[in-house]
């Protein structure tokens, strides 16, 4: 699997200016139970493109913007299930996705929240489809954040096996032809 070269970003200290397409690098931990019984945290690699809108100020006074997941790729290896698990954007209108300054003094810190319907697949079959999900992540001080986001939806992937609550760490920045590359090889593992 590629491992791209990350873009190293300047010190933030308010929302980004003007809407903007965004291409972003995270790592995902998801555990796996069975009937129960934990069996391995699965390791996967996320890359995203987002399109975000400028940022507006809302009527209690705090910054906000909204952004839309355009697309979605994941991939990691289950030594448990022998199978790569791959998760893309189910093929229907995505939710809007935010982000709000938690003061009205500064955009930073910052509540950012992710929003996707998204389909799962072991090796290339599929195993749930159009599954809501729900990140969030609290004391961000830079898009895309450096802080974990947190996500609390368990997903199946096979019978009795479950995917539960995980945590998305290590976020960055891609160059548009990194995320392009990344996110082809992801899509391949199932094609």
């Amino acid at each position: 699997m590629t491992s791209p070269q990350l873009t190293q970003l300047a010190p933030q200290t308010e929302f980004p200016p003007v809407a903007g397409t965004e291409y972003q690098r995270s790592e995902l931990n998801i555990p796996i139970v069975v009937d129960g019984e934990f069996k391995e945290i699965l390791k996967m690699t996320a890359v995203l493109q987002l399109d975000r809108g400028a940022p507006v100020t809302n009527a209690g006074g705090h910054r906000q913007f909204e952004f839309q997941i355009q697309t979605w790729e994941v991939a990691g290896y289950s030594e448990f299930l022998s199978e790569w698990v791959t998760i893309t954007l189910s093929d229907v209108q995505q939710p809007r996705s935010l982000a709000i300054a938690q003061t009205a003094a500064a955009d930073f810190p910052a509540i950012i929240v992710y929003n996707a319907i998204f389909d799962v697949y072991v090796g290339k079959r599929l195993v749930a489809g159009q599954v809501t999900g729900l990140g969030v992540g609290v004391e961000a001080y830079e898009v895309p954040p450096q802080v974990g986001i947190q996500f609390q939806k368990a997903f199946p992937l096979g019978p009795g096996i479950e995917a539960s609550a995980g945590a998305c760490e290590e976020e960055a920045s891609l160059r548009e032809e990194q995320f392009m590359s990344v996110a082809e090889e992801f899509r391949n593992l199932r094609a």
